[in-house]
């Protein structure tokens, strides 16, 4: 069973998000999401039908948020020299292995982290114009007080790494007469070694003709950090003490 809710906002904007059930470990879903993505290795929990979906009425130019197009951003096999090591990660990553006649499974990276920014739709007759910029998100103005005309917290996939930490997508949005905001977190934390963090925020404000997009990558040793973050459940406070590796800015034009 799924759940719908949406709003037309500012007689511009259809917004919409659907949460969905986990994707069943067996099955024919199951089975088209690995031969998709080509591996077998997938999440603990995928919400394959949860989505945010955002689309400008005038030109059908649209934002979506899914499950499916996160975990196609996952290098599940190229560029591991980011994948931390734990103890019995070997052995876990075997026991992980639909053929359990191999004596040998190829490494993968078992922390699920994906650097996906939500997928642009473009049609037949408008497209996206993505330029850099140096503008930064207002977020004093974000913090104002404000009537909350739509909100919604989804979440498209979770892992909890073994029980060797935690590591998922999660999603926010909100609408205020001003404009609209979504936060799309990627949060991975694998206990005692080290935490990642990569944010991409969305910010319209109804007098532009653009929507500004941040995307931050974060992450820190867990050593690296003070003794009060190192096993706080506060993630937003755990955020701000990790290490900016990546600051990206851009306007997303659709008209």
């Amino acid at each position: 069973m799924s759940n719908s809710q949406s709003i037309i906002f500012n007689n511009q904007w259809s917004i919409s998000t659907t949460h969905g059930s986990i994707l069943s470990s067996e099955g024919s879903k199951r089975q088209e999401y690995e031969e998709n993505l080509k591996t077998h290795h997938l999440p603990e929990m995928i919400f394959d039908k949860t989505t945010l979906k955002i689309i400008y009425l005038d030109n059908n130019l649209e934002i979506l948020f899914n499950a499916f197009d996160a975990l196609k951003c996952i290098d599940m096999y190229n560029n591991l020299e980011h994948v931390p090591k734990v103890s019995m990660s070997e052995i876990w990553t075997k026991s992980r292995s639909k053929d359990k006649e191999l004596d040998y499974v190829k490494p993968y990276d078992w922390t699920y982290t994906t650097k996906y920014k939500g997928t642009l739709r473009s049609t037949d007759k408008s497209t996206w114009r993505i330029e850099s910029t140096d503008q930064q998100l207002d977020l004093e103005k974000l913090k104002r007080q404000e009537p909350i005309l739509f909100y919604d917290e989804l979440t498209l996939y979770e892992d909890e790494l073994a029980d060797n930490g935690i590591s998922n997508v999660t999603l926010k949005i909100r609408c205020m007469p001003s404009g609209f905001f979504i936060l799309l977190r990627f949060f991975m934390r694998v206990d005692g070694v080290i935490i990642r963090c990569f944010d991409t925020r969305y910010h319209y404000e109804i007098e532009n003709n653009y929507i500004l997009r941040e995307y931050i990558e974060r992450e820190s040793p867990v050593s690296l950090l003070k003794s009060e973050f190192q096993s706080t459940s506060d993630i937003n406070s755990v955020i701000t003490q990790l290490k900016t590796n990546l600051h990206q800015l851009e306007k997303l034009f659709f008209l």
